[in-house]
């Protein structure tokens, strides 16, 4: 389901695009949900309180957090989502590039626009989306492939170590887990018994272990050595397609 946030403190135009979103996603067969907030401020808290968007639009003048800022401090919460900027001015325009966003679109919002700027994100979206559910406890979760940086197999717990520095746990199989990731677009390489690493955080690597982005250093068992060397390879050589 497509996770979509609107950010606009002029209620009409907020309530205007979500009806467009809705419109095209219920003509496209496309399942959706769409959360509206009146300041970046309170976007940007619940961004920080764990909710994942795949889409976001932002005005840039909002009395209670302007977009720019808001849109800077996810940046810093969530490399992933995807900002659209919405604005009736565009001398901004140079500072959104910094921000890595993905359109701009010129109020008053012309109907034909919003659409195809949209489609253009979900399908860019789709590209990107790649998700690890797990359950535990009864209770399902799912987490961003691209916020992992590596499995960890300890007893029968599996050990989820990601980007911003927290863990979470769930009982299982390494084995398991590097079957499902096999079928997505995201590369994970078995280096250990126990360990199971997201090719783009490894920073450098020897023959006996790899160190990650954020200065881990994990064992290269010699059992895995040849695969593991194979399968780096291949992707350092832009081989697979990722």
């Amino acid at each position: 389901m497509l996770q979509i946030g609107i950010c606009d403190d002029e209620t009409l135009i907020a309530a205007r695009m979500e009806e467009m979103i809705l419109e095209i996603c219920r003509r496209e067969g496309l399942p959706v949900s769409v959360e509206v907030f009146y300041s970046g401020n309170s976007l940007t808290e619940e961004v920080r309180r764990g909710t994942r968007f795949d889409l976001l639009y932002l005005d840039i003048h909002m009395q209670n957090g302007d977009g720019i800022a808001a849109a800077g401090r996810i940046r810093k919460l969530d490399a992933n989502v995807l900002l659209i900027f919405v604005s009736g001015y565009d001398q901004y325009l140079m500072e959104l590039f910094r921000l890595d966003v993905f359109d701009f679109i010129k109020k008053p919002v012309e109907k034909e626009r919003f659409e195809q700027i949209f489609l253009k994100a979900v399908r860019r979206a789709g590209e990107r989306s790649c998700y690890f559910v797990y359950t535990y406890r009864g209770e399902e979760f799912k987490i961003p492939c691209m916020e992992i940086l590596y499995f960890e197999s300890s007893g029968r717990k599996i050990w989820i170590h990601m980007k911003n520095g927290e863990s979470c746990s769930f009982n299982g199989k390494l084995s398991d887990v590097s079957e499902r990731l096999m079928k997505g677009r995201v590369p994970f390489l078995r280096i250990h018994q126990s360990y199971l690493v997201n090719y783009h955080f490894i920073r450098s690597r020897s023959r006996t272990e790899v160190r990650l982005v954020d200065h881990a250093v994990l064992p290269v068992s010699e059992d895995r050595r040849k695969e593991f060397d194979r399968q780096y390879g291949k992707l350092l050589g832009g081989e697979m397609d990722v």
